[in-house]
């Protein structure tokens, strides 16, 4: 679990970096494509109820993060819910809505933002080591 609640934090912060940076209306700089901005002020940046996919990111990554707390706490169900399967569950949905974003980038958008695709591969990370602490 010390993997994943690193990662989590990582990926907050990167979030955060972005979501910061977009509230102060300042450019993000990219190096591997021409335009990230393009990416981060595409219509696909809110794809849920209007909130940013990078304050979703937050709420997620923090999430993660307190449900490491009440593992390390020895907190594994609240009542009858066990709280692995369903982290598990929430990781995974993590993980395909990161793949959907890819997708779009590669394909709709045609423009790479290497800060989402690190949050991309962050996901999937904490999805594979918590499908490995499951089985």
């Amino acid at each position: 679990m010390l993997w994943i609640s690193l990662l989590a934090i990582i990926g907050f912060l990167l979030s955060w970096f972005i979501f910061s940076k977009k509230k102060r209306n300042k450019k993000l700089v990219c190096f591997i494509g021409k335009d990230c901005n393009k990416v981060l002020y595409s219509k696909y940046s809110k794809l849920f109820f209007g909130i940013s996919n990078e304050a979703l990111g937050m709420v997620y990554y923090g999430v993660v993060v307190l449900f490491a707390i009440l593992f390390f706490l020895e907190i594994g169900q609240i009542g009858a819910l066990s709280l692995m399967p369903l982290l598990l569950i929430i990781t995974g949905v993590a993980s395909v809505f990161s793949l959907v974003l890819i997708y779009l980038q590669a394909f709709v958008i045609r423009e790479w933002c290497e800060y989402c695709l690190m949050s991309a591969g962050i996901n999937i990370v904490i999805f594979i080591l918590e499908l490995v602490m499951v089985l």
